[in-house]
């Protein structure tokens, strides 16, 4: 528990507002006697106790204010808490103004729940790029050819039909068993990568752990967008792709290991066995999500707007046809093309893609703002050419394209995510997020298959992703003209079937 005594000389109008319950970080209820508790808010134990001390003869009050509380959010709790003292201490009430936290109230609930995602979202990060910053160092101690590396790419795609199969389960039994479940069949699969024999091997183990994985960023976004009040919900994507792109970025803090030998790359697939204990705690202290608590309880429809999953779809497919291999043979290109070691590798992908961060919160803030149409489309495009730009240059070139696509994409992607689970009902949202889960990964192993064969051709990546660039621009038309809004809408405006939920008090 955190305590904190602030005392106040303040003018008569603001010594009023302190005197009144609070409505910015939390909404408290007044107790009288100058108490006041939480209502609805973040905390898991919360009292505040306010006295007049005194007026002077100038007008302004002396007020004392004193706090009692613990945050409900698990494993972040020792980095936000001296936030929150210095938000708590400031006699300024209004939300605005902050930007370490959110203008909307969050319930407790999801306070704990956005705080677990997080940590499995750092966890779905590094799982879901590991094949992708290694598997040119397994192709140099296999004697494989760049061929042989795009077909394994694009053939552990397959493991999806293993997340498809079991997603759905999600809108019958609930968001927590799956998450959970997921995240503990990649780490597995994941650690025998380390065991492999040949490309074969590999590729099958990472195929079983990289569907799941993909199963689990689905209902990530899921339960992120069915938990937190409308006008937060890309800003809070937001955050659950910096911790990805955190995990991500884990690999490539483990690259210059593989300098040390051939067969070095395989430690990167032992530490994710270092999560399980972690897992275990997000277990403990996860909740479920509102809605689907009370979709299950009134055995709400779940019926699908066809024209709006095939408008997704396509979006998803002919994004994916360009993005993905030019993102996961990148480090083939800078090993291949630009004599680049693993170190050197690994430098260059820490510098591009520290900085990720803010685009990746200045889009959320201004989705949930002005709309996400604009940033989104414009940012598929933009990073989609600069993206190609950067397989055909070297040097500053080089380092100045690699860095606008990362963070063009990072904030489109970050903006555009919750469309596959605003559009749809509660009820078959995982089910829908499987099927779409399918589909771009199909995208991805057309994409792989067209670029390794082509670049066998060429010799060379670049002309070989100009063959598929056209992907993300339809992409962008899409979102631009076709998608609607959903930005500050509640997710039963678009699914009327749902049961409307009413505020949380926890």
């Amino acid at each position: 528990m955190t305590k904190l005594h602030v005392q106040h000389v303040v003018e008569r109008e603001v010594a009023d507002t302190i005197l009144a319950p609070r409505a910015d970080f939390l909404v408290e209820a007044d107790q009288g006697n100058g108490t006041f508790e939480q209502l609805e808010g973040p905390f898991s134990r919360y009292e505040r106790t306010v006295t007049e001390v005194r007026t002077y003869d100038n007008g302004t009050v002396n007020v004392a204010e004193t706090y009692d509380f613990t945050l409900s959010i698990p494993f972040w709790r020792p980095l936000v808490t001296p936030l929150m003292r210095r938000g708590l201490r400031s006699a300024e009430r209004t939300p605005k103004g902050r930007f370490w936290w959110p203008e909307a109230v969050v319930s407790q609930r999801s306070a704990t729940l956005v705080a677990v995602i997080a940590v499995l979202s750092i966890f779905a990060g590094y799982l879901g790029v590991i094949i992708g910053q290694t598997i040119t160092f397994a192709t140099e101690e296999f004697a494989a050819s760049d061929r042989a590396q795009a077909w394994t790419l694009a053939g552990l795609r397959g493991g999806v039909i293993l997340s498809l199969v079991l997603i759905g389960r999600a809108d019958r039994i609930g968001r927590k068993p799956m998450m959970i479940g997921f995240t503990v069949v990649s780490i597995f699969f994941t650690g025998l990568g380390a065991l492999s024999t040949g490309m074969v091997s590999l590729g099958v183990a990472q195929a079983i752990a990289r569907g799941f994985d993909t199963g689990l960023f689905t209902l990530l976004t899921l339960a992120v967008t069915e938990e937190v009040p409308a006008k937060i919900r890309a800003t809070v994507l937001g955050i659950m792709t910096m911790c990805s792109g955190l995990g991500a970025g884990m690999v490539v803090w483990f690259l210059p290991l593989t300098d040390l030998g051939i067969r070095a790359w395989r430690i990167i697939y032992l530490v994710p066995l270092l999560f399980l204990p972690i897992v275990w705690r997000c277990w403990r202290v996860m909740p479920e999500t509102r809605r689907f608590e009370k979709a299950a309880e009134v055995q709400a429809s779940g019926r699908i707007n066809r024209r709006r999953f095939a408008l997704i779809g396509v979006a998803a497919f002919a994004s994916t046809l360009f993005l993905s291999p030019a993102s996961q043979l990148q480090n083939e290109y800078l090993r291949d093309e630009r004599d680049f070691s693993g170190s050197q590798i690994s430098l260059f992908r820490i510098i591009i893609g520290t900085p990720v961060g803010i685009p990746i919160l200045a889009a959320g803030y201004y989705a949930d703002r002005r709309g996400r149409k604009g940033i989104g489309g414009a940012g598929v495009a933009i990073g989609a050419i600069a993206s190609l730009a950067a397989y055909f240059t070297g040097g500053v070139g080089l380092w100045i394209a690699s860095a606008v696509s990362v963070w063009m994409l990072a904030a489109a992607i970050t903006v555009l995510r919750s469309y596959s689970t605003e559009l749809f009902p509660t009820r078959s949202r995982a089910r829908v997020g499987g099927w779409l889960d399918l589909i771009t990964v199909s995208g991805s192993f057309v994409g792989l298959v067209v670029v390794g064969y082509l670049a066998d051709i060429y010799g060379s990546l670049g002309p070989a992703l100009s063959f598929v660039v056209w992907g993300p621009l339809v992409t962008a038309v899409l979102v631009l003209f076709v998608y609607p809004e959903t930005a500050s809408k509640e997710l039963e405006t678009f699914n009327p079937t749902d049961p409307d939920l009413e505020p949380a008090s926890r």
